[in-house]
């Protein structure tokens, strides 16, 4: 047992002082190839644009299949609409959204609770129906206390909530970047729906 352990050892010990010599112009070769494959993947997932490569338009079937997502795969478009979740607690509608997710509050995004109070907002929302949206032409104080009285009663099955009582739910889109001088505020109520949730 030790003499195979010892010869193994010095057979290790001989081939590990060997070393690989890889030329720079395979290094470049592969390099470049991959700059190439990522351009084309680029080009196809932008807009259209006045940059046309070689031969892009025989590639765009191959480059799909390679790199189906997109880049929105990555990333959420910062012009959706958000619903923000605000609870009436003593006849005045206080905001119960966790978010900033990076904020001090949530451990500068360490604690997850924040992410799992959209999955919670999604949950409560599959359970309303369509009718019990109302139109939201004034500020959010006015439509949460116009439209008041909760429309249903929901149960939220959520294992740690964060939404129970007489909550309302403001459909809020962001403000245009062009217009950020124009308006005082971020986002836009658009839609309200107010219900009683029970946890």
């Amino acid at each position: 047992m030790n003499k195979s352990l010892d010869t193994f050892r010095e057979n290790f010990t001989r081939s590990s002082g060997r070393t690989v010599t890889v030329p720079r112009r395979a290094i470049a070769a592969v390099c470049v190839v991959w700059a190439v494959i990522v351009l084309y993947v680029a080009q196809e997932q932008l807009p259209k644009n006045a940059i046309t490569l070689p031969a892009q338009k025989e590639a765009r079937h191959t480059v799909i299949n390679m790199a189906p997502q997109g880049w929105a795969f990555f990333t959420k478009s910062p012009r959706d609409v958000e619903v923000v979740p605000y609870g009436n607690r003593s006849g005045r509608w206080q905001p119960l959204s966790m978010t900033p997710h990076s904020s001090p509050k949530n451990a500068f995004g360490l604690d997850r609770a924040s992410r799992a109070q959209g999955v919670e907002i999604a949950m409560v929302l599959s359970a309303a129906k369509k009718a019990d949206w109302h139109p939201c032409e004034r500020d959010r104080e006015s439509c949460l206390t116009k439209f008041g009285t909760p429309a249903r009663t929901i149960k939220n099955t959520s294992p740690e909530p964060s939404l129970c009582g007489t909550v309302g739910l403001l459909q809020e889109r962001p403000t245009p970047w062009a217009w950020r001088d124009l308006v005082d505020d971020t986002h836009t109520p658009e839609r309200v729906m107010v219900l009683r949730v029970t946890c």
